[in-house]
């Protein structure tokens, strides 16, 4: 089983939509998704308690995911940023795996994103799949 949360900055982005559209499709590959791009929009995430509420809420998403998914299409919008920077640093804290994928239709990312990750692949999630395994092996061996 893998706990996955993919960045989404409170958006159903496509790119969001895709990434759980093509793990869906994999047989037999059992993955639960720990993003909820929802919050409630009398919450203020500009004002102390709305933020804090936002990124309480985050982090309890984060924590118990086996990685994070860094979709460098949403990281695109300039809007979105201050909340994957967020999740990023939340993923770090909690000693996540972080992978980069690619804007959808694009084969590589750019060198913001990838320096945001650990590693980074393109529309595959067999790619996806076992760029986590890896990271997270090292990760619980202490290999950087």
């Amino acid at each position: 089983m893998y706990d996955l949360f993919i960045t989404h900055a409170w958006r159903y982005h496509e790119d969001w939509t895709k990434i759980c559209d093509m793990l869906n499709a994999v047989p037999g590959l059992a993955w639960r998704n720990f993003s909820l791009p929802w919050h409630d929009p009398a919450m203020d995430p500009n004002s102390e308690i709305g933020g804090k509420f936002i990124r309480d809420s985050l982090e309890t998403q984060i924590i118990p995911a086996h990685g994070v998914i860094v979709l460098a299409g949403v990281y695109r919008v300039k809007s979105a940023r201050r909340w994957l920077d967020l999740e990023v640093e939340m993923a770090r804290t909690h000693n996540k795996p972080i992978i980069g994928m690619p804007p959808i239709g694009e084969a590589l990312v750019s060198d913001e994103v990838k320096a945001l990750c650990d590693a980074t692949v393109g529309w595959d999630a067999a790619a996806l799949i076992a760029a986590l395994d890896e990271i997270r092996g090292r990760k619980e061996s202490g290999v950087r």
